[in-house]
C-alpha cells in the first residue's frame, strides 16, 4: 500500500519537517545547552566548595591537637626564658647566688658585672667572683651553680693551696647569657 500525497500534502509536510528541524535546533540551543552549561558550571562549584568543606572539617579536626601544641610551646618558651632569660638582672643573678653560697657556707667575698660577649643569638655577660669556704663547701656551691635552672658556666678557677684550718679563697668567672630575641 503506497500513500499518495498531492502536491499540496508534501508542501505542509515539508514545511512541518521544516518547523519541526527550526523547533529542535532552538529548543537545543536556546534551552538545552545553556542549562547544560550551567549545570556542568553548578557541579564544578558544588565539587570545590566539597574540597574545601573537606580540608575545613581536617583543620578543624586538628584544631584540639593544634592548640595543645601551641599550650606546650608556650609553657616551652617560659621555661626556656628561665633558663635564658631577656634581660641582664644583675639583682636577680646576686640573689641567686647569695642563696647558693648560704646553702652551701661559702662566703661571697667578692662579685662584679664583668665584659660582655656578644653572640648571634644570646649575650654572655661574666662576673669576676671571689668565694671562700672550705674545699667541700666550695666544690659544693660550684655544683649548686651548674644545677640551677638559669644557665650559668664557671671558668678560669683559681684553687691557690688550703690553709691550715682547711678554708681557701677561689677566684673564677661566672658566665650567665641573656637571649637577644
Amino acid at each position: 500500500m503506497a500513500i499518495q500525497l498531492s502536491k499540496q500534502q508534501q508542501q505542509y509536510l515539508g514545511a512541518g519537517a521544516i518547523f519541526l528541524a527550526l523547533a529542535g535546533f532552538f529548543y537545543v540551543r536556546f534551552f538545552w545547552l545553556p542549562i547544560s552549561q550551567k549545570m556542568t558550571d553548578l557541579s564544578t562549584q558544588i565539587e570545590d566548595i566539597d574540597r574545601k568543606i573537606a580540608k575545613a572539617t581536617a583543620q578543624a579536626s586538628r584544631l584540639k591537637q593544634l592548640q595543645a601544641d601551641l599550650a606546650k610551646l608556650n609553657q616551652d618558651a617560659i621555661e626556656a626564658e628561665r633558663r635564658l632569660p631577656k634581660e641582664k638582672s644583675v639583682p636577680d643573678v646576686l640573689v641567686t647566688l647569695s642563696n647558693l653560697a648560704q646553702q652551701n657556707r661559702v662566703e661571697i667575698m667578692s662579685f662584679a658585672p664583668g665584659a660582655q660577649k656578644s653572640q648571634q643569638y644570646f649575650t654572655e655577660l661574666s662576673y669576676p667572683m671571689t668565694v671562700h669556704g672550705s674545699y667541700h663547701n666550695i666544690g659544693r656551691f660550684l655544683a649548686a651553680i651548674a644545677l640551677e635552672e638559669r644557665i650559668f658556666n664557671v671558668k678560669d678557677i683559681v684553687y691557690p693551696a688550703a690553709g691550715g684550718d682547711g678554708q681557701m679563697t677561689v677566684s673564677f668567672t661566672l658566665l650567665t647569657y641573656q637571649y637577644k630575641g
